[in-house]
């Protein structure tokens, strides 16, 4: 593929010609700080973080909240597919191109960092949950070992249902409720189980509900209730992409799972 059509085809989706060569460069060397993009561009700092700025404001990268920033471009295939939605049918041959860019493995000459991503808010959180369930390409575990709020469990379930991948969802028994009001939402791939029992809670407490679209990583919801109510000011997401503290955090799950617990039963959508 060549560089001008790539380079026409990020224009054709909404980003400069500067946006669109920090996007690639992110895409092809991986998270980088804002001094490593300034490098690659040959332009000054006050410049690459405007750049750098409109491109996080157009959904095209995420920042990192530690000092010094760490950007990383959002994947080709997700940001292509929501310009195009927001575009129109007539860019379907530039998503086509942007969606076809590979994403970097690390690169064995930089240094290993903790890949760990904080998101929050619904619409930030709901926009990678996406991302990530529609990224894999294998099966997907979600597990909410405590109860939580019909509001999380519709952020969740909007999400997994677009998955085309076999979607494995365990709840709390004390979701039950909730299931028939949202069983719309879930796809003819998912099957919902529940597993953890009811059981009397604080008042006052956070829920963690994890979602593992691969063994390489995880994103953790953590809900927080005050007083018995879910504090929706509180939502925060964490995408982590150390392999070994997933794998860990995943082989603890099944086993887990693994227990005697109540029969799995599938959910399909309500007809149309």
């Amino acid at each position: 593929m060549r560089e001008e059509d790539i380079g026409r085809a990020l224009e054709t989706l909404g980003l400069t010609g500067k946006e669109g060569r920090a996007y690639l460069g992110l895409v092809r060397n991986g998270v980088s700080t804002a001094h490593q993009v300034s490098e690659l561009l040959g332009v000054q700092y006050p410049a690459v973080y405007r750049i750098l700025q409109s491109l996080q404001t157009k959904g095209w990268v995420e920042v990192s909240r530690e000092r010094p920033n760490r950007y990383r471009a959002r994947a080709p295939r997700i940001v292509a597919e929501e310009a195009q939605q927001t575009r129109g049918d007539d860019l379907v041959a530039a998503a086509e191109i942007v969606g076809g860019l590979k994403e970097s493995s690390p690169s064995k000459g930089r240094a290993p960092e903790t890949d760990v991503w904080i998101y929050k808010g619904a619409e930030s959180i709901g926009r990678k949950l996406r991302e990530v369930i529609l990224s894999s390409s294998g099966q997907i575990l979600c597990v909410s070992p405590f109860p939580v709020a019909a509001e999380i469990l519709h952020l969740l379930f909007d999400a997994l249902g677009r998955s085309r991948r076999l979607v494995r969802v365990v709840l709390n028994e004390s979701n039950r409720p909730d299931l028939a009001e949202l069983s719309g939402l879930l796809g003819r791939t998912t099957r919902v189980q529940f597993h953890f029992p009811a059981r009397p809670l604080s008042t006052t407490r956070l829920a963690h509900t994890y979602v593992f679209p691969s063994d390489q990583e995880v994103f953790i919801l953590n809900s927080f209730y005050r007083d018995g109510e879910f504090a929706a000011d509180k939502l925060q997401g964490l995408w982590v992409g150390d392999m070994d503290f997933v794998r860990i955090q995943l082989e603890a799950m099944l086993l887990d799972l693994a227990r005697p617990a109540r029969a799995e039963r599938k959910v399909l959508p309500k007809a149309q």
